[in-house]
């Protein structure tokens, strides 16, 4: 239990109120694609329906159908096998994808190269039904901040043998509200097979777990009913959880009832690093630090360790760093369920322990009896179960010293547990809210675009050799992006007569009419650069007066243009490095919906380069030593500018001179991470807070450990351990290649070897005399 008490970690306690990457197989036009199209003349509310049907451009159709959707589009896939290499995205609200059935359309990911998730959504009232979604690399369909979520007759399934390497979730709703998973299903997720995360308003109904880790998992959710499903052959049956360090805590008011929970013996597959690696294999139903939890009306039968498991997260041994999180289990209530045939062959740390005691066949109900004042009545329930056995096994006595010396006396007796049982209203789905009307879209930006990256007028002379119009500035920044070691021009043109704010933090504030450009390239070989380049991509972004939009133009083979390519693309490269090695890669060119994910700040697009510490240094190209903040504002294109002097500098990966070896790393973290991993941006559900600005070393990840990472974990307890890199997942995710483990996950392939050694080097160099408690 480690070195503080329960009693200290409880008055700790307060208690709360409450990626993604995908690139086009196919080099195609617009024009072409929509040829390839069949598109139904029926209206649905303020959209169409568009069928699709499987072939071998389906990659590429079906992810620029999903750009250009409009709210009220349904996505109808025909019956049949759909090969998927990269994630799809949906980013509209009021959109449909629908299937001809959970067993005649399946969309395959296997050997998927590119993206974490199969499907991931972030709008509104998305409905998603009738298929199947197999072999991901990652999660099989992610929902992130939602609002009005369908998931009906969906099968999410890996269908080779039990494995680390299969995704974590199958389907995977998280921060969102009103949810409803009916009549789907989910074998073999190395977590959960149906996940709901620090959701609001749920309802899971009718489904199949089987074959997974955990087959239903509720965790950090608010008001959730559970009901009719069947979960067995799972390693744990229904889990309802509450975990420390996330944006949603106080998990409660969760009903679990008229589900069968069968046979949970399947052995425990999960990564080493993961919460749910903890859960002994042979458990029903396990509540854990969850407050008002009904479990009523179940079939729970032949779960070999435990046919109900209800724990605090002390029961973990892990460490807390969240002072807003309660780790006790509260006002539980386990009644008039169907108990037998449990506890015959029980596994575990906590099995092992509670044998010598307990003997061969451990009782049906267990509770680790942790409770905020033992003198007071126990937090918990027990009644109308028939003849099923109960103990509390008194978790803070249990020690090994204790049970040699005779002094564990661990509780059989009912009396003393009814304590007063709570009740709450059944979860109460809201319609869905109407297809919003005369939407000025996405789709008509898109539409608007050129064609030609020429029709911009970017560039004066040959546009391939970048030189900026006189009313466009080229820039840099200190410390960049990783992307595949592709070097990189800097546009920057404002509206004629309009200026860009000043701001101390975050983004300048630019004018609506704001054109930002950046061409990626490779030299053909870095030891001599009169050999010259191949311009590969340059990538717009735009500000309308209804936001900013991603968009990227693939240059030509003649070096003479570039072509919009909405749905993105993809190059074969090859250039010689600096030591004279050929390098050859397949270079993956970003579609619209995917640029908005790493730009994405509560689903508002936003630029992420152009900061002022980040565009505080000197000018690149023709004029040096003139610094950029001063230059723009001389040509009165940024005001309010004070002194350079009291403007923060963010350090240079490759300049040891510009900041100390934990500003250089925490500065190509915040670029090269931060975007997702923030409170606002796509990671925030992990808790990991990588921006420059976060001092809080548990939210850093110092001895954090992982909520959702799946075998991303690489078998590692926590994200950082100071002064042991290799026992580090934020090490280990640098440092792997494949499309479900390594970060930054998009725009990258190759690992970033310079930034790996000084992130690697400064995790060395944390003091580990100051590492947090145990609990």
């Amino acid at each position: 239990m480690g070195s503080v008490s329960i009693r200290t970690a409880c008055a700790n306690v307060a208690r709360g109120t409450l990626w993604v990457f995908t690139a086009s197989i196919l080099v195609a036009s617009i024009r072409t694609c929509e040829a390839q199209l069949v598109q139904s003349a029926e209206s649905v509310d303020a959209g169409q329906v568009h069928t699709i049907a499987p072939g071998p451009d389906v990659q590429f159709l079906l992810q620029q159908k999903l750009i250009e959707a409009v709210p009220g589009d349904v996505i109808q896939l025909d019956a049949g096998r759909y090969e998927l290499k990269s994630q799809l995205d949906v980013v509209a609200d009021n959109v449909t994808i629908r299937g001809r059935g959970s067993d005649r359309t399946i969309l395959t990911f296997r050997g998927q190269t590119l993206g974490g998730q199969g499907i991931e959504a972030t709008g509104n009232n998305f409905l998603l039904e009738g298929l199947a979604v197999e072999d991901t690399a990652g999660n099989g369909v992610k929902v992130l901040g939602a609002r009005n979520v369908t998931f009906r007759d969906v099968r999410a399934e890996w269908t080779g043998p039990p494995s680390v390497e299969n995704g974590a979730y199958g389907l995977y709703p998280v921060q969102c509200q009103n949810v409803l998973m009916e009549d789907c299903s989910a074998y073999g997720a190395s977590d959960a097979g149906l996940y709901v995360g620090q959701c609001q308003q749920v309802v899971v109904r009718r489904c199949r777990a089987e074959r997974n880790v955990a087959g239903i998992e509720i965790e950090n959710t608010i008001h959730a009913d559970v009901y009719e499903n069947v979960a067995t052959n799972n390693s744990g049956g229904i889990l309802v959880f509450d975990l420390p360090g996330l944006q949603v805590k106080a998990g409660r008011q969760v009903r679990v009832y008229k589900n069968q929970v069968l046979g949970n013996n399947h052995h425990n597959f999960a990564d080493p690093g993961s919460t749910v690696a903890a859960v002994p294999a042979g458990t029903g139903v396990m509540v854990l630090a969850t407050d008002l939890v009904d479990v009523f009306d179940n079939q729970i039968q032949q779960n070999q360790t435990a046919s109900v498991l209800i724990v605090s997260y002390l029961a973990l041994n892990a460490r807390i760093h969240d002072p807003t999180y309660d780790p006790i289990s509260e006002s539980v209530s386990v009644r008039d369920n169907h108990i037998e045939d449990g506890g015959t062959q029980p596994s575990g740390l906590l099995a092992e322990m509670l044998k010598p005691v307990l003997g061969e066949r451990l009782p049906d109900i267990l509770w680790d009896g942790v409770v905020r004042d033992p003198t007071k009545l126990a937090p918990l329930r027990v009644a109308g179960n028939g003849g099923a056995t109960y103990v509390n096994f008194k978790l803070q006595d249990l020690t090994e010293q204790n049970v040699r010396d005779g002094k564990y006396a661990p509780e059989m007796d009912l009396a003393g547990v009814q304590a007063a049982n709570e009740h709450w209203e059944p979860v109460v789905l809201v319609t869905h809210d109407p297809p919003a009307k005369n939407v000025r879209s996405a789709v008509q930006i898109y539409r608007s675009l050129p064609r030609k990256l020429s029709e911009f007028g970017l560039f004066r002379g040959e546009p391939r050799d970048q030189l900026p119009a006189d009313d466009v500035v080229l820039y840099d920044l200190n410390m960049e992006l990783f992307s595949d070691y592709a070097e990189k021009r800097r546009f920057l043109r404002l509206p004629a007569g309009t200026q860009a704010e000043f701001q101390q933090d975050g983004v300048v504030t630019f004018p609506v009419g704001t054109v930002i450009a950046k061409t990626f390239s490779y030299p053909r070989d870095m030891r001599d650069p009169t050999l010259g380049e191949r311009l590969l991509e340059t990538r717009i972004e735009l500000l309308r007066d209804t936001g900013w939009y991603g968009v990227t133009y693939v240059w030509n083979e003649e070096q003479t243009d570039a072509t919009l390519a909405l749905g993105g693309s993809q190059l074969d490269v090859e250039w010689i490095t600096a030591d004279g090695q050929v390098q050859q890669l397949n270079y993956q060119i970003p579609n619209a919906n995917q640029c908005l994910t790493c730009h994405n700040q509560d689903k508002q697009y936003v630029p992420l380069g152009p900061t002022a510490m980040n565009m505080n240094r000197d000018l690149p190209g023709e004029i040096a030593h003139v610094n950029q903040l001063e230059h723009l504002a001389e040509r009165e294109m940024l005001r309010e500018t004070p002194s350079l002097e009291s403007i923060e500098r963010m350090p240079s990966l490759e300049d040891p001179h510009s900041g100390s070896l934990a500003g250089r790393a925490r500065a190509w973290l915040d670029v090269n991470c931060a975007h997702c991993h923030s409170p606002r941006g796509t990671a925030r559900t992990t808790g990991l807070d990588l921006r420059w600005s976060q001092q809080d070393l548990g939210q850093l990840g110092q001895w954090k450990r992982p909520v959702a990472a799946g075998h991303g974990s690489g078998g590692r307890l926590y994200d950082i351990v100071p002064g042991k890199p290799d026992e580090s997942i934020l090490i280990y995710r640098m440092e792997s290649e494949g499309a479900s483990a390594m970060m930054p996950n998009l725009g990258r392939q190759l690992v970033h070897r310079q930034a790996l050694d000084v992130v690697r080097q400064w995790i060395e160099e944390l003091p580990t005399d100051k590492e947090l408690p145990a609990e």
